[in-house]
């Protein structure tokens, strides 16, 4: 199975721009929040039912990225997953901040939660940064400039899988969590390689580095404060994101919530066949 090439242009080292730097400073921050609270008894909450747990973890990390964006970016709107104040609308520059993504995997006391913030300027991702704290991981990306993993304290380039027939392709698959998709069944049926299951807010990461080559989302609330980050990250190392019928993801909407779940491909040929196949699904 072809791998992508590691060249030294993709190892070289950057040095993070300032307006990165100040995010990797918040996103840490609301980590060692996190990393507080991992694998204790915590008392858990439900914002809508049995599948959408809250936390003081969740809760704490908003209120720390929400201050520290506020103080750092004064005129810039905020729209979190665990907070009511919603923008009025989204054709300026807004910051769209998951404070602890993979709820259910962290109550479960597992490594795959994430931090995951990201910037978004007129409808456009031109930023984003994803944490995993217990892994000891960090992935950045800004518009223009490539996607970059945090390697022995260092910025180091990634780059996504050249892989393009879908037998040959991995997927990554959500970690299981007892809720039911019926969209699921349709999706066994694609003949993927191999299925890869991986906790959530770095599951475009892994393809951004070329260790998978995609993801179908079969969450269908899944919110703008899921995608925004990550998909800068895997764009930016040649990846391609779109929603189900393979248009791009609507930021203006005044929704908090995308119309359709996503998809994400490590280039743009994987990703044409894939659409095609979900179409030929219903999906």
């Amino acid at each position: 199975m072809k791998r992508p090439e590691h060249n030294s242009e993709q190892n070289r080292e950057v040095i993070p721009s300032e307006l990165a730097v100040r995010i990797f400073t918040i996103s840490d921050l609301a980590s060692e929040i996190l990393l507080k609270y991992r694998q204790q008894v915590l008392k858990v909450d439900y914002k809508k039912d049995e599948f959408d747990p809250v936390t003081v973890a969740d809760r704490e990390s908003d209120a720390l990225i929400r201050s520290e964006l506020q103080k750092a970016f004064p005129d810039d709107l905020i729209l979190s997953e665990e907070n009511d104040n919603i923008p009025d609308n989204y054709v300026g520059r807004v910051w769209m901040v998951d404070p602890l993504n993979g709820t259910k995997s962290f109550i479960k006391g597992t490594d795959t939660f994430a931090v995951v913030i990201g910037l978004v300027e007129n409808g456009v991702p031109i930023f984003g940064c994803v944490t995993v704290p217990a892994q000891d991981k960090q992935f950045y990306a800004e518009k223009g400039k490539g996607a970059f993993q945090k390697s022995d304290g260092k910025y180091e380039k990634i780059q996504a899988s050249s892989i393009h027939e879908i037998e040959k392709a991995r997927l990554i698959t959500r970690e299981p969590s007892g809720d039911i998709r019926p969209i699921e069944e349709k999706l066994d049926t694609i003949p993927f390689a191999k299925r890869i299951a991986e906790g959530s807010g770095a599951k475009l990461c892994v393809i951004a580095m070329g260790e998978a080559e995609a993801h179908i989302n079969t969450n269908m609330r899944a919110g703008k404060w899921d995608i925004s980050a990550p998909q800068i990250i895997l764009e930016e190392a040649g990846g391609v994101v779109t929603d189900l019928d393979g248009k791009a993801i609507d930021y203006k909407d005044g929704s908090i919530n995308l119309d359709r779940s996503f998809v994400a491909s490590a280039n743009k040929e994987l990703h044409e066949k894939i659409i095609r196949e979900l179409r030929l699904r219903g999906v």
